[in-house]
């Protein structure tokens, strides 16, 4: 596992990225596995954002796919990541769905990872041990960050 994520940084490009992923390094190392969770997931999270805004039609079929999904939501627009803030994090992975952008088992990864993270992230009895980090981070790193390209 430690192996995985420290592979990873030389295969980010993305400076922002970079630091979610230092961070979520630094976690696992001194067993946080609760914070390690949450910062693994805002390093995937991002990594997608920044993946849709990448292509042009990508974002378009994104875009489209808003107002089908969610009709409330009809005249949001996304023209920046910035825009990204007036959906939820579920909302966006079911935009993303409704567009085609993703598979179907990379959408119900990261619906089960945002799952966990959200166990991780609020207060609660719950342990958090490190062959759930280990879960998290292997499959985000695996199959979103390195995936989406």
């Amino acid at each position: 596992m430690s192996k995985l994520l420290s592979d990873l940084p030389g295969k980010v490009p993305d400076l922002a990225e970079k630091t979610f992923l230092f961070e979520a390094m630094k976690c696992y190392r001194v067993e946080a596995y609760r914070a390690c969770i949450v910062m693994t997931w805002n390093l995937a999270f991002d990594h997608l954002l920044r993946w849709i805004m990448r292509d042009a039609q990508r974002l378009a079929d994104f875009n489209s796919a808003i107002s089908r999904r969610y009709q409330k939501k009809a005249s949001l627009m996304i023209i920046s990541q910035d825009h990204f803030e007036d959906l939820k994090e579920a909302e966006v992975i079911e935009v993303c769905q409704t567009a085609s952008l993703l598979s179907k088992n990379i959408i119900e990864i990261l619906r089960e990872k945002l799952k966990r993270r959200n166990i991780a992230a609020h207060p609660s009895q719950v342990v958090v041990t490190q062959s759930q980090a280990d879960d998290v981070v292997t499959d985000l790193v695996n199959n979103v960050v390195l995936a989406l390209i």
